[in-house]
C-alpha cells in the first residue's frame, strides 16, 4: 500500500475524482434537464393533438343534433301533411347534404314509420327503439350501437366491421303543443374514422400516435378491432393529462381526453391517446446516449490529464487544487493560469482552460438545441391554431354561396337576441324564399337552380347595409337579419330586395321573384328563434297571397 503513499499517487486520485465528480455531475444535470424539455414536449404535442380531436367530435355531435332538432321545427313537419310528397323530399334533401347519414325517417306518436329515405322501415313499428322513446320526450342522442333493424336492409361499409350507428331524435310539435310525430336519423359510425383522420398528420401516425374511443360503460368504441381484444389499463392518467402506462407489457405515452357535448345528453366517451414509448420518447434517449459518451469521453480525458501532470506537479499543486475546486463549485469562469517556469506546469493551465471554454460551448449549444426545440414546438402550435382556425371558419360558411350558413346566422341570432335583452332595443329579421323554385331546377336543371342561389346570394350581400347579416337559410331560404331595427324599417328593407331581384335578369333563367316574411323581436321573446318562427309564418303568408311580395308579421 506504500505506493498510494506517494505524492504523485495521491495527486492523481485527488484530481482524477474531481474530474469524476465534475463530469457525472454536468452530465447527470444537463441529462435530465433536456429530457424532462423533450418528454413535456412529446406529451404537450399529443395532449394537442388528442384536444383538437376532441372538440372536432364534440361540434359533430352538436351539429347532428342541432339539424335534426331544426328539423323537427320545420313548417313542413309542425303543420304539413307528414306523408306527403313535400316531407319525403324534405327528408332525402337532408340525407344528401351529410354523407354518413344512414336512415332519415318519420314515425308516428304510436311509433309507425310514416316517412323515410329510400321508404326502408316504411309502415314497420319502431315503438321499442330506444330512440323513438327517447325523442318523444326530447331531443335525444344515443350512444353507438349496432344495427338492428337496418343490418340487413343497408350494405355494410366494411367487411370486418358490422353496421354501427349513432342515433339522433326528436319530437315533432304541431300548432296545438301536442305531439305529431318523432324524427330520427341514424349516421353511420364511419363518421368518427373521418374526423380522427382529418386530425392525425402524417408525421403523428408514422410517430405510432393512435386515437382510441372509450365508452361510458368502460369499452372501446373505436378502433373495432380493439373490442374485446384490447384490455382498458387500470391506471389511466385523469382527464387532460399525459402519464407513461403500461399496455400489456408494453409501454406508451398516454392522455385521456373527456369529449364533452354541447346538448343535455352526456354519452360519457373518453378520447385515449397512445403513443409508443420509444418513438414517443425517442429524441431522449437519443440525447441520453450521446450525453454519456460525451461524459464518458470527457472524464477519460480528464483522467489522462490528471495522470500525466501529476508526474510533473510541485509547487504550484495547490494552486491549481485551489482553482479546481472553484470549477467543482460550480464557477463557470474561472482562467487556470498559473505562474510557473515548468512546461507541465503552463501546459496543465493552458489544458484546464481549453477544457472550460469546450465545456461552456457544449453548454451553449445544448442551450441552443432547448431554444430550437421549444419555437418548433411554438410553430407546430401555430400552425394547429390556424387549421383549428380554417376549420371553425369553414364550419360557418355555406359551401355553394360562400355566405353564411344557417349555423351562422343561429350564433347570429342568439348573440342579437341577447343583445337585445340587454339594452332593450329591437331587431328585425327577414325570411325569404325563392319562388317556384322547384319549377327552375325541373325546367333547367339543378345545377342552374344552384346559379340561381349563387347569384340572389350576391344580390344580397350587395344590397343590405354594412351592419346587416346575410346567409342562407337551407335550400332556396335566405335570412337577413337586421340589427337595431323597427318594422318599419325592415318592410322599407324588404321592398327594396324583393324590387331589386325582380328587376334583376337571372342567367338561362331570366327573371326570378322572391317572397320575404317580415318579423321584430319583442320584449316578451323566450328565445331567439322566436322572431324567425314568427318571419317563417310571413313569408309562407306571402306565398299564399300570391308570391313575389313582402308580408309581415301579423
Amino acid at each position: 500500500m506504500k505506493q498510494f503513499n506517494s505524492f504523485h499517487a495521491r495527486l492523481v486520485l485527488l484530481f482524477g475524482s474531481l474530474f469524476l465528480a465534475v463530469s457525472i455531475g454536468l452530465t447527470a444535470y444537463l441529462d435530465r434537464l433536456a429530457s424532462v424539455t423533450l418528454a413535456k414536449a412529446a406529451g404537450d404535442a399529443l395532449f394537442s393533438t388528442g384536444n383538437s380531436a376532441a372538440m372536432l367530435i364534440s361540434r359533430t355531435l352538436a351539429e347532428r343534433e342541432r339539424e335534426i332538432r331544426l328539423l323537427s321545427k320545420s313548417h313542413l313537419l309542425t303543420s304539413g301533411d307528414l306523408q306527403g310528397a313535400e316531407v319525403q323530399q324534405l327528408l332525402d334533401d337532408i340525407r344528401q347534404s351529410y354523407p354518413f347519414y344512414a336512415w332519415i325517417g318519420l314515425a308516428a306518436p304510436d311509433g309507425n314509420v310514416l316517412q323515410a329515405t329510400d321508404g326502408l322501415l316504411l309502415k314497420q313499428n319502431v315503438a321499442q327503439r330506444p330512440w323513438f322513446s327517447g325523442g318523444l320526450q326530447r331531443s335525444f342522442v344515443g350512444d353507438v350501437h349496432e344495427a338492428v333493424l337496418l343490418a340487413r336492409l343497408l350494405p355494410k361499409q366494411n367487411s370486418n366491421e358490422p353496421l354501427r350507428f349513432v342515433d339522433f331524435a326528436a319530437p315533432v310539435y304541431g300548432t296545438d303543443n301536442s305531439i305529431r310525430a318523432v324524427v330520427a336519423t341514424h349516421v353511420h359510425w364511419s363518421w368518427v374514422h373521418d374526423v380522427l383522420s382529418s386530425v392525425l398528420t402524417a408525421d403523428a401516425a408514422n410517430s405510432g400516435v393512435e386515437l382510441l374511443i372509450l365508452g361510458s360503460a368502460g369499452h372501446w368504441l373505436h378502433p373495432y378491432e380493439y373490442i374485446g381484444q384490447l384490455a382498458v389499463p387500470a391506471d389511466l392518467p385523469p382527464a387532460g393529462q399525459v402519464a407513461l402506462i403500461d399496455w400489456g407489457g408494453k409501454q406508451y405515452l398516454t392522455s385521456r381526453i373527456r369529449i364533452s357535448t354541447q346538448f343535455g345528453d352526456d354519452l360519457g366517451w373518453q378520447l385515449i391517446l397512445r403513443q409508443p414509448a420509444e418513438l414517443a420518447l425517442a429524441p431522449v434517449t437519443k440525447l441520453n446516449r450521446q450525453l454519456l459518451w460525451y461524459g464518458a469521453i470527457t472524464l477519460v480525458l480528464a483522467m489522462v490529464l490528471a495522470y500525466r501532470l501529476a508526474s510533473h506537479f510541485s509547487r504550484p499543486v495547490e494552486q491549481l487544487a485551489s482553482l479546481a475546486a472553484k470549477v467543482a463549485q460550480g464557477g463557470e469562469n474561472v482562467v487556470f493560469n498559473v505562474s510557473s517556469k515548468l512546461t507541465e506546469i503552463r501546459y496543465l493551465s493552458s489544458a484546464l482552460s481549453s477544457m472550460m471554454v469546450k465545456m461552456a460551448a457544449k453548454r451553449q449549444a445544448l442551450l441552443q438545441a432547448n431554444i430550437t426545440l421549444e419555437q418548433q414546438v411554438a410553430t407546430r402550435t401555430a400552425d394547429l391554431e390556424r387549421a383549428n382556425a380554417r376549420l371553425q371558419e369553414l364550419s360557418l360558411k355555406d359551401a355553394l354561396t360562400g355566405i353564411y350558413n344557417r349555423r351562422a346566422a343561429d350564433e347570429r341570432l342568439q348573440a342579437e337576441f341577447a343583445t337585445a335583452k340587454r339594452r332593450n332595443h329591437r331587431y328585425a329579421v327577414l325570411l325569404m324564399d325563392i319562388d317556384h323554385f322547384k319549377q327552375i331546377n325541373d325546367q333547367f336543371g339543378h345545377e342552374t337552380g344552384d346559379q340561381v342561389i349563387q347569384q340572389l346570394a350576391k344580390l344580397l350581400q350587395q344590397a343590405i347595409r354594412e351592419s346587416d347579416f346575410v346567409a342562407r337559410y337551407g335550400g332556396e331560404e335566405f335570412i337577413v337579419i337586421l340589427p337595431a331595427t323597427e318594422q318599419s324599417g325592415a318592410i322599407t328593407m324588404a321592398n327594396k330586395l324583393c324590387r331589386q331581384i325582380e328587376q334583376q335578369q337571372f342567367n338561362t333563367v331570366g327573371q326570378v321573384t322572391i317572397s320575404i316574411g317580415v318579423a321584430s323581436s319583442a320584449t316578451d321573446d323566450t328565445d331567439a328563434d322566436a322572431a324567425v318562427r314568427e318571419a317563417d309564418v310571413a313569408m309562407y303568408e306571402a306565398k299564399r297571397a300570391g308570391r313575389n311580395r313582402v308580408m309581415p308579421q301579423e
